[in-house]
């Protein structure tokens, strides 16, 4: 009996126990105060730097995206250029080659010559009537009218020596024209160069049978502004000026050459903006470094007593332009700096053609009756 009461109390004791336990369960474990503490400055700081590290790779973006921006615009301004002044001087062949659809007399003066059609013959061209050299009709005339002769739909005006009859196929000879960018030398001679603001050219320039006339040109934005950044100048370091590269082209010969750039309709369109220059003492721009930005190398062919043609046989471009706004990693102005040399194509086979003793069958700058001649003033 007394081992079972005491077997009965142990387990009321154990049982007494277990709900003691339940009743006032163990503090649960945790983060002290000083723990958090430590924890929030560890992150802080993890963050910071991440932080810190995305806007450092922000700021690079953007300024390789200004960088971009600039490249892509210098790049599409040099291409063009290089498309259109190597094409500078083209004179286009006939698209179709027409004939005589009536008879055509000995004058002694200018007569309208007729035919089937006059698309690609312009004013200074050399024009073959005939069909071969061993014909006795065939010869050789110059484009070329007056107050009363003019190209029109089916004639063109001329000065013939031998009388042709109907039928007979009319030729141009397509011969380049030499001074197809224009600049005027001051001096006989070879190898020289001068530099420029202004480059004015034409020829079929986009190949489709057409002669354009275009300028390219250097100039002050408007209002003028200047860079804080520097050019070298004669009386030291002083703010570049900030210049427009703008584009002009416009049709010629449709019959006649526009007496002015505002006759056209055309007019520049920009091309590229930010050019860094300084003005040299004639007011030609240069680069930062004073390299010349545009500069053109000639030779001439002929002689101060009769005259001389200037052959602009290459174009060195060299650009300096700064991004529109400042590198907001290093938080100034970011440049970029693109070059090219052209060699007009046309031009050069001229010269060939003028070293060969061919000089005289090269065609004349475009003049119309009115008397208009390139370049076309503003």
């Amino acid at each position: 009996m007394a081992k079972k009461n005491r077997g009965s109390q142990s387990r009321s004791a154990c049982l007494a126990d277990r709900v003691r336990v339940a009743a006032n369960p163990p503090a649960a474990e945790g983060f002290s105060l000083v723990e958090v503490l430590v924890s929030v400055i560890i992150i802080t700081i993890l963050m910071s730097a991440v932080f810190q590290f995305l806007r450092f790779n922000q700021q690079r973006y953007r300024g390789d995206q200004l960088l971009a921006e600039r490249n892509q615009g210098a790049r599409s301004a040099l291409e063009l250029m290089t498309q259109e002044l190597q094409q500078a001087g083209h004179n286009p062949n006939l698209s179709a080659y027409p004939h005589l659809t009536g008879a055509a007399a000995n004058t002694g003066g200018i007569v309208d010559i007729p035919v089937s059609s006059t698309a690609g013959i312009f004013y200074g061209n050399l024009v073959e009537i005939g069909s071969s050299a061993t014909d006795a009709n065939r010869e050789v005339v110059e484009v070329k009218g007056d107050s009363t002769h003019a190209i029109t739909a089916t004639t063109f005006p001329a000065i013939i020596t031998l009388a042709h009859a109907a039928n007979q196929p009319v030729f141009t000879r397509s011969l380049p024209f030499p001074n197809g960018i224009l600049y005027g030398a001051a001096a006989v001679g070879t190898g020289q160069a001068v530099n420029v603001n202004l480059i004015q050219y034409f020829g079929d320039i986009e190949g489709n049978g057409t002669l354009r006339y275009g300028e390219y040109k250097l100039a002050e934005e408007i209002p003028p502004r200047t860079s804080s950044l520097k050019c070298t100048t004669g009386s030291g370091p002083q703010n570049c000026h900030l210049l427009q590269l703008s584009r002009f082209i416009t049709p010629i010969m449709n019959p006649n050459i526009p007496a002015s750039k505002s006759a056209t309709g055309d007019t520049f369109s920009p091309l590229a903006d930010n050019i860094l220059a300084y003005p040299d003492g004639s007011g030609v721009f240069l680069n930062p470094d004073q390299k010349p930005i545009f500069r053109l190398n000639y030779d001439t062919f002929g002689n101060l007593t009769y005259g001389f043609t200037t052959y602009v046989r290459s174009v060195d471009l060299d650009i300096t332009m700064q991004t529109v706004d400042k590198d907001p990693e290093v938080n100034e102005f970011r440049t970029i700096r693109m070059r090219s040399h052209i060699v007009p194509t046309n031009i050069n086979y001229a010269w060939g053609i003028t070293l060969l003793g061919g000089s005289p069958d090269l065609p004349f700058q475009p003049t119309d009756t009115a008397g208009h001649t390139l370049p076309i003033p503003d």
